[in-house]
C-alpha cells in the first residue's frame, strides 16, 4: 500500500483561503496521478487544520453526483468547486452502461432490508447490503431496466482514503519513509511502492517536528530532489517529485 503522509500544519505559511484551498487540490491531484492508496494527516499542535484539510481532500475524492448528499454547504468548502477534477474511474458521468462499476450512498433502509441507493441518476437502486444509511458503497449495474445493482470491488484505481493520526500512532507504522534534503538520495533498488512517505511543513521537516513534539522518530530518509536548484522545495512539489520517482521505480521493477 503506498501512503502519503502530511502534518495538519501544511499550510502554515498560507493565509488566503484560496490559495489553501488550491494547494490541497494539488495534494489531492498529485494522489490520483500516482495511485496513492491513503493520505494521512498527522496533528501538529502548531496549526492544527487537520479537519479542513480532510474535508477537501474528501471532497474532491467523492463522485461529483454524491457530494450534494455527503458534504453540507461549510465554509471550508468554499472554494474546493474551483479546484481541478481528480478525474479517476470512480467519478463517472450519469450515463449508466451495463456492467460497470460506481460509487453510490445508501439514501434509506427499507423495512425489509433492502439498501435503496443513490447512484447518480433519477431512480435509486435497490441493493443487498449491510450498510448503514448514509454510507457509500461501490456497486456494479446489472440492468438498467428495471435499475438493479449488486456490490462489487474495482479492478482499476478508485481513489485514495484519507486518516487522521497523531504522530506518535504514525511512527509505529512499518516501511515508514521520511523525505528531506538532508537525507541520502535512494538508489532506484531501495525505492518501493509498499511505504508511507512523510512530509514536513514548509517551517520544519518531519525530524524536526517529532523533536519538538517529543517523539522519537526512526525512519528511512530519501532526498528526492537531488540537486535542487531553489532555496526550498514546497510540500506540494515535493510529494510530486517523491511519488513520481516511486512510481517509476515500480513500473520498471514490475517489467522485470
Amino acid at each position: 500500500m503506498l501512503s502519503v503522509a502530511i502534518p495538519s500544519s501544511s499550510l502554515v505559511n498560507e493565509g488566503d483561503e484560496k490559495i489553501k484551498a488550491y494547494k490541497i487540490g494539488l495534494v489531492a491531484r498529485a494522489a490520483a496521478v500516482f495511485r496513492v492508496d491513503e493520505i494521512i494527516i498527522y496533528r501538529d499542535p502548531i496549526l492544527d487544520e487537520t479537519d479542513y484539510i480532510a474535508e477537501i481532500l474528501e471532497y474532491l475524492e467523492t463522485p461529483q453526483y454524491l457530494r450534494k448528499q455527503l458534504f453540507p454547504l461549510k465554509k471550508s468548502l468554499k472554494y474546493a468547486g474551483l479546484l481541478p477534477p481528480l478525474s479517476i474511474p470512480s467519478h463517472r458521468s450519469k450515463h449508466l452502461k451495463v456492467g460497470e462499476i460506481r460509487e453510490g450512498v445508501v439514501r434509506h433502509v427499507a423495512p425489509d432490508g433492502t439498501r435503496w441507493v443513490d447512484i447518480g441518476v433519477d431512480a435509486l437502486a435497490p441493493l443487498k447490503s449491510d450498510a448503514e444509511k448514509g454510507a457509500r458503497v461501490t456497486v456494479r449495474i446489472c440492468s438498467k431496466k428495471p435499475l438493479r445493482v449488486e456490490e462489487a470491488e474495482p479492478r482499476e484505481y478508485w481513489g485514495y482514503k484519507v486518516r487522521k493520526l497523531e504522530l506518535k500512532e504514525l511512527v509505529k507504522r512499518k516501511n515508514l519513509v521520511v523525505t528531506s534534503r538532508k537525507c541520502e538520495v535512494p538508489e532506484p533498488p531501495a525505492i518501493r511502492r509498499d511505504v508511507t512517505l512523510v512530509f514536513g511543513n514548509p517551517e520544519e521537516g518531519v525530524f524536526e517536528i517529532a523533536n519538538r513534539l517529543g517523539i522519537k522518530m526512526e525512519a528511512e530518509c530519501w532526498n528526492v530532489v537531488p540537486q535542487q536548484g531553489t532555496r526550498t522545495v514546497r510540500l506540494e512539489e515535493a510529494i510530486f517529485a517523491a511519488l513520481s520517482l516511486v512510481n517509476f521505480a515500480d513500473y520498471w521493477g514490475g517489467l522485470r
